[in-house]
């Protein structure tokens, strides 16, 4: 009996150490699965991270514009737009364009100067905040090496020769631009549809003041006088214009790729051609319609 006893006690002595392994082993098993997710969510969380620090070093680095033709054709307008205002631009004699200015000031639409300047004149303040309200949201954090306040700022007395370097060395900003992360004004102004239609009704004005003295042949013979012969300033302005109009196409197709996310799925996103080929009015009745950035 007690050899049996002794035998029987250690059979249970067996299985409660066997019980004992496996339980061990279960709870080893399920620590080592428990470090393996943490180590893989590390290791995703570190991927991530360096992504992130990927894209920002990215965003950091100014656009090789000389890789892109686009940017060239931008940058022989500009060198061009130069050599017109150095070389072929008529020398104002006297104070003729300061006088011009001040009357343009004082008197603005009363006849006192040339109607078709004085609407071109007007269009480039015009322009540059249509500018402004394209290039801006996409500035800030996004574009640390340039500022597009700055340029769009200085292409309100400058026009072209100010803004010029930014659209050709800017780095394209599409993904990441919510409007709750733009500043008070670029938020509240920028991308106010008051200031949209503000700007297309201004603009549909000079559309018309324009067009009413057009068919005046005094009008247009004045203007071409003061174009070619009389004024730097109206042949530079002119041109200024011109050019301001052609390189619009690719800032306003970058401002809609931004917004792109919140267009539905059956909205196309490609420019219509009448926001670019309509100087003045034309951008500005892409901002009265365009969608609103994601909040």
């Amino acid at each position: 009996m007690t050899i049996q006893k002794k035998k029987k006690k250690k059979m249970e002595e067996g299985k409660r150490n066997g019980v004992f392994c496996v339980t061990t082993t279960k709870m080893m098993t399920m620590m080592m699965d428990k470090r393996l997710v943490v180590v893989t969510r590390a290791h995703n969380n570190n991927t991530n991270n360096n992504n992130k620090e990927e894209e920002e070093e990215q965003q950091k680095l100014l656009y090789k514009f000389w890789e892109d033709s686009e940017r060239l054709a931008i940058l022989g307008l500009w060198f061009s737009l130069l050599a017109v205002a150095t070389f072929v631009a008529p020398k104002t004699v006297g104070s003729f364009d300061a006088d011009l200015i001040a009357q343009l000031v004082s008197s603005p639409f009363q006849g006192q100067v040339n109607p078709l300047f004085e609407a071109l004149f007007n269009s480039l303040g015009v322009v540059p905040m249509v500018y402004a309200c394209l290039l801006v949201p996409g500035g800030g954090e996004k574009q640390p090496k340039l500022q597009p306040k700055f340029f769009v700022g200085a292409s309100f007395a400058l026009g072209f020769f100010a803004l010029g370097p930014y659209l050709i060395a800017r780095t394209p900003v599409i993904n990441g631009v919510k409007k709750s992360d733009l500043g008070f004004i670029t938020k509240n102004i920028l991308e106010s549809k008051i200031n949209a239609l503000l700007l297309t009704a201004f603009s549909g004005f000079l559309y018309f003041w324009a067009f009413s003295h057009v068919f005046d042949a005094a009008v247009v013979s004045e203007f071409v006088t003061l174009l070619t012969k009389q004024s730097t300033l109206a042949c530079v302005s002119t041109c200024d214009l011109i050019v301001l109009s052609l390189v619009m196409k690719t800032a306003i197709q970058e401002d809609l790729q931004r917004r792109s996310s919140s267009l539905s799925s059956s909205a196309s996103s490609d420019v219509n051609p009448l926001f670019y080929l309509l100087p003045v009015l034309g951008p500005s009745l892409y901002l009265l319609t365009r969608p609103e950035l994601e909040e």
